[in-house]
């Protein structure tokens, strides 16, 4: 048995001359495939002087079917492939990985700063902790009055402050927005405090104090887990803007909207592998530039008008009963809420942070967009 086997080791070498050509380019054509997600996949042109072709995985926690994928992400990368296509002689693609397939949703940020991804949108305060200054403007008390209001306000934040930008170093950040107001998605009437009381409640990072002030159970958890614990009776309900009763069929699994008074803001960023920015020629980085710009506006515009659309399709499709509290019970609340500004200045300040210069910059932004764009929906 043994000499069996060394004979047809025998064979296999004199055999190999012939073989290891063949070997070699197989093993180079499955490589070709497999670039690291640091480096766009690149495909040089056939001719000399012939452009580039790029190739970029987008991930996020967002359902493939949520118009923030379809009408948002898309719209930009569909813009920004034609732009590129027209106006250099190269070509750029994107393979999206939504849900959460690709990254979960507190591992995107890592994952793309890593190079496990091109591109992705996720939520900083998925990740407490990590950005406690972008944590400032999540606060509640602020008027934020709506989506719009709040991207503009973030974004500037990242263009103007040191303090922010340092937060987001080792990426590329494409641009901010934010969710503006959100309201409670309950299973049982919320109408009072004491109807909020011990309630187990989902909250992004940022809400935390918010739900723990006003006396409820805060529950941390991504969007995308909401709604099994939801259905499953994990918790009572959801602190969030209406859009989820649509994009994340949250309508399901509800049967309440409480409208609140200056709880809630989340903000969410679209960021890109540094590696793979530097690799783009200037003229390409140039109109990535141009379109984000413009998307932070387009961003604000589309989450508060689908806020909107997403309380109508609750109301119109699954009976959702709208609480509007009373104004006596609105200033309970926000007198509930009131020390958490403070307390949040209190901490950062002891952790390092100027925590008195940053509140400032917050209320000095909202008051600005606020005045601007307060009333576009109304």
């Amino acid at each position: 048995m043994k000499n069996e086997k060394i004979r047809g080791l025998s064979k296999m070498k004199k055999k190999w001359p012939v073989f290891f050509p063949v070997l070699v380019l197989i093993i180079m054509t499955a490589l070709a495939g497999c670039a690291p997600a640091d480096e766009p996949a690149v495909e040089n042109g056939a001719e000399p002087g012939a452009g580039e072709h790029w190739e970029l995985n987008f991930s996020t926690f967002w359902p493939a079917e949520d118009f923030q994928v379809e009408e948002g992400h898309k719209a930009w990368a569909r813009e920004i492939k034609e732009r590129v296509e027209a106006e250099t002689p190269h070509t750029i693609e994107f393979a999206w990985h939504p849900s959460g397939v690709l990254l979960g949703p507190t591992e995107i940020y890592e994952g793309v700063a890593d190079g496990a991804s091109h591109l992705g949108s996720t939520c900083p305060s998925y990740t407490p902790g990590i950005f406690p200054v972008t944590a400032a403007f999540e606060l509640p008390g602020l008027e934020n009055n709506n989506a719009l209001v709040s991207s503009m306000v973030i974004q500037e934040a990242f263009e103007t402050y040191e303090l922010v930008q340092q937060e987001y170093e080792d990426v590329k950040v494409m641009h901010f927005w934010a969710t503006g107001p959100g309201d409670i998605l309950s299973n049982e009437p919320i109408e009072t405090l004491e109807d909020l009381e011990g309630m187990e409640i989902r909250v992004a990072g940022g809400s935390v104090p918010v739900m723990d002030a006003l006396g409820a159970e805060p529950v941390t958890m991504a969007m995308s887990e909401s709604y099994v614990a939801l259905d499953t009776g994990i918790v009572d309900g959801i602190l969030s803007p209406t859009d989820v009763l649509r994009g994340f069929m949250l309508a399901e699994v509800t049967d309440y909207i409480t409208k609140t008074p200056q709880l809630y803001n989340i903000t969410f960023m679209k960021i890109m592998n540094m590696d793979t920015w530097n690799a783009f020629p200037e003229e390409v980085q140039q109109i990535f530039e141009e379109v984000n710009e413009k998307y932070v506006y387009e961003y604000g515009v589309l989450r508060a008008e689908h806020t909107l659309e997403g309380q109508e399709f609750a109301v119109d499709e699954y009976g959702h009963r709208v609480i509007e509290l009373s104004p006596e019970e609105e200033e309970r609340w926000l007198e509930a809420i009131e020390p958490v500004q403070q307390q949040w200045i209190d901490d950062a300040t002891a952790d390092g942070l100027p925590g008195e210069e940053i509140m400032n910059k917050v209320l000095e932004l909202d008051q600005k967009y606020s005045e601007q764009y307060g009333d576009y929906f109304e």
